[in-house]
């Protein structure tokens, strides 16, 4: 029993030792009124532009294969291959010979026909031939100067020319050739512009429209600068091709750099929106929650800083930057400082103290060549 009781005296003797030592300190920090020390940004107002990247394909702004209307011996070519050529050149020339003969003989009773109308008429001024007759007459003479238009129009199509200015590619067809409507004599390209095709998501559709500003990039060779150039959309399908889930596009570059060609890969970014002077935050500032998404404002209340919860509503975010209207027209504006990131994940309520820290990466357009 001595054991037990010494054991137990013991036990006693230092719980008494231990009650009698003050308590530590609490942590700094514990207490709720204690600052929370945040990252603070002045809420901007700019300009936000929302682009769309797509892949595309350099078109000719016009393009067409040199034919034929007729079938004949190619008796001559008058170009070059690669030649650039204007607006009604002639490019080759068909054999004529007998449609010539056809149009002088058809000349020659154009010619009759309006004797016999002279005639017929001075007759039926004096009485002595019958209207009957004095109609016959005239429609002969229609009949026959039409005849003599449809050759000489058979004649000209003898002569293939270049319906615009343009650039001839390569040659189909030699001097002796019979050629027939199908035969292609060479290509035209007018490269005066350029078109660029590309398809755009069903998403992004309603946000393009004709005169929606493109920028087309393409890499020319070996060089890594891309060429680029701006253009305009001209061309909106109106349907979505349900394969893809895209449509078609097509824009027109006007002014394009000469070492692009049709055919060549394009990168187009399409300006889809955008909004002028808007206030705008960095997207980790937003609080999303049961009271709708807010943004946590630093207000100065007796010479302290303190938390003030602010609802807005959000619009076009571009490169981490996010553009918001206060619900309350008046709650924010340019420059007032909010919680710059990490609102979700600090315990802050309306009123609460804060310690404000100035963020050290301030907001900036991404591609800017600010540092």
């Amino acid at each position: 029993m001595f054991p037990v009781k010494c054991i137990l005296l013991s036990a006693a003797c230092l719980i008494a030792v231990s009650a009698c030592k003050p308590r530590a300190a609490a942590p700094a920090g514990a207490s709720a009124r204690t600052p929370q020390k945040v990252e603070v940004v002045a809420i901007e107002r700019a300009d936000l532009s929302e682009t769309l990247e797509v892949t595309g394909t350099l078109e000719a702004n016009e393009s067409i294969a040199i034919q034929p209307e007729l079938a004949g011996i190619v008796r001559e070519i008058a170009f070059e291959e690669g030649q650039r050529v204007q607006k009604g050149a002639l490019l080759a020339r068909l054999d004529d010979a007998e449609l010539k003969a056809q149009v002088a003989e058809a000349e020659a009773r154009a010619d009759l026909a309006r004797i016999n109308r002279e005639r017929a008429e001075a007759l039926a001024a004096d009485g002595t031939l019958a209207q009957a007759e004095l109609d016959r007459v005239r429609s002969e003479e229609r009949a026959t100067v039409a005849a003599l238009e449809l050759l000489r129009v058979r004649l000209a199509r003898t002569r293939l020319v270049a319906p615009f200015d343009g650039v001839l590619g390569a040659r189909q067809l030699a001097v002796g050739d019979y050629a027939t409507p199908v035969a292609v004599l060479a290509r035209l390209d007018d490269l005066s512009a350029l078109k660029v095709s590309f398809r755009v998501p069903e998403r992004s559709i309603p946000e393009v429209e004709v005169g929606t500003r493109v920028v087309a990039r393409v890499r020319v060779g070996a060089n890594a600068t891309p060429v680029e150039t701006e253009g305009e959309v001209f061309f909106v399908s109106a349907s979505i091709d349900p394969a893809v889930r895209a449509s078609e596009v097509k824009a027109i570059l006007r002014t394009p750099p000469a070492a692009l060609r049709p055919g060549m890969f394009a990168s187009v970014k399409i300006q889809l929106a955008v909004r002028a002077n808007v206030l705008v935050v960095p997207e980790p500032a937003l609080l999303a929650g049961q009271r709708g998404v807010q943004v946590i404002a630093v207000e100065n209340k007796d010479g302290a800083a303190t938390a003030r919860f602010v609802n807005v509503t959000t619009g076009l975010r571009v490169g981490g930057r996010v553009e918001i209207t206060p619900v309350e027209s008046d709650a924010l504006a340019e420059g007032t400082r909010i919680v710059a990131s990490g609102a979700g994940a600090l315990v802050l309520f309306p009123g609460a103290p804060l310690e404000p820290v100035d963020r050290f990466v301030s907001m900036r357009n991404i591609g800017s060549d600010q540092p």
